[in-house]
């Protein structure tokens, strides 16, 4: 059998004939964001890491995770800029081995004399680690046409959450069995998907998304000031982040005030399982209904969905209505999960499309940044049902916000 043909049948024999026909090299960006996915053991516990195995109190952790942070942003700027200019496949390769590098280093030393080194060399291999998303969204729009730009995009987010999804079990074994091969498991499984990358990706030439027909005067700067529609997208972005982001702040500290630490922690766990479990039977039933509607309308109607799941977390108090609740807005989380970046790759400009995306990782991590803070000062102040009907009024914005900017473009 043709090694081409190959994994399109495997997704028609296991119900996702949704995928079928996409290019090749999508399957492969599939394959591989699974396996680092999976594979981000470090990432996934890295506050265990630094508090539980190199002894470190709350606020030094919190100090070298804002510094990850602030890093990974720095990487995504920069590898916007460098991607833009030479074959991206060149940079993300590149990127990937440096974080290899780094997290095998790492299991050298987490044992050793040298343990304080770790958290540097964690912080060395941030910014590599975050340059690879925005390059690997640019890619999957240089292997996709409009027309399958939406399936693309759905079925990295598919491979994103399959490996999430088993990720976690893995890195928690290992956390408690061996630190050493917690940072060689990420390292052999981030230098196994590069391997993959290296030998069966096509090389697309920088000349491809950046001839000089579509150099546009005034440089990357100038472009983003001048696509207004992209500037209120990246600002709807950051507000939507700001709303998704509660799901971990809030309503964690709402089910330890409603049913206890214990029961809590554990009631919240099984929140977040109907979550995945929605994400990973869903997504391609709902990418195939909604792929010919247009993404500002999918987005409105993702808002919808938040609208319905926060305004009953305002209201709930037995668990059965959260699970419901939470699978209302996990249909919106999909929606949207499959659209943004459709639709960001679709206006961005070819020769900047890496930066527009690396802009869009910052603006919306920004959000989130901002998420715990206002929570915070809400739940102080006011309480959970406030915020709840706050997020909720801020999606209802953000859904009509959609709609009228739909308009607008095709007026």
């Amino acid at each position: 059998m043709d090694s081409k043909d190959l994994m399109p049948r495997l997704f028609a024999k296991a119900g996702f004939s949704l995928y079928r026909g996409l290019d090749a090299s999508i399957y492969l960006l599939f394959v591989v964001r699974i396996i680092n996915r999976f594979g981000d053991f470090v990432q996934l516990l890295l506050v265990l890491i630094l508090t539980g195995k190199l002894g470190m109190d709350s606020h030094e952790a919190g100090f070298i995770i804002s510094l990850t942070l602030v890093a990974t942003m720095v990487g995504q700027l920069t590898a916007g800029v460098i991607a833009d200019k030479i074959a991206r496949k060149h940079v993300l390769v590149f990127c990937q081995v440096m974080v290899s590098v780094c997290y095998m280093v790492c299991a050298l030393l987490v044992t050793s004399r040298y343990a304080d080194l770790v958290p540097f060399i964690i912080l060395l291999g941030s910014p590599f680690r975050g340059a690879t998303a925005p390059v690997t969204n640019a890619m999957v729009a240089d292997f996709s046409d409009d027309r399958d730009r939406g399936r693309a995009f759905s079925l990295l987010y598919l491979g994103t959450n399959i490996g999430v999804a088993v990720g976690p079990i893995a890195a928690a074994f290992l956390y408690g069995y061996s630190i050493p091969l917690l940072f060689g498991g990420s390292s052999f499984l981030l230098l196994l998907s590069t391997i993959l990358l290296g030998e069966k990706l096509p090389l697309v030439k920088a000349e491809v998304y950046g001839n000089a027909s579509e150099k546009i005067p005034g440089g990357f700067l100038l472009s983003l000031l001048k696509n207004k529609v992209l500037m209120l997208f990246l600002l709807f972005f950051a507000l939507y982040n700001l709303t998704y982001q509660q799901n971990t702040f809030a309503l964690p500290l709402q089910f330890t005030h409603l049913f206890g630490d214990s029961l809590g922690a554990k009631r919240f766990g099984q929140l977040m399982t109907i979550n995945a479990l929605t994400v990973l039977v869903a997504t391609p039933l709902i990418t195939k209904m909604t792929v010919s509607w247009g993404q500002l309308k999918n987005m409105s109607l993702a808002m919808l969905f938040y609208v319905v799941g926060y305004g009953a977390y305002a209201f709930c108090t037995h668990l059965p209505f959260f699970l419901v609740a939470t699978f209302i807005w996990t249909l919106g989380e999909i929606l949207m999960a499959t659209n943004v970046n459709v639709f960001l790759n679709a206006y961005a400009p070819p020769r900047y499309r890496t930066r527009f995306n690396a802009l869009a990782h910052i603006v919306g991590g920004s959000g989130s940044a901002l998420a715990p803070t206002l929570g915070g000062l809400l739940l102080l102040s006011y309480g959970y049902s406030f915020l709840w009907v706050l997020m909720a009024l801020i999606c209802l914005a953000l859904g009509l916000l959609y709609i009228a900017l739909d308009w607008y473009l095709k007026r």
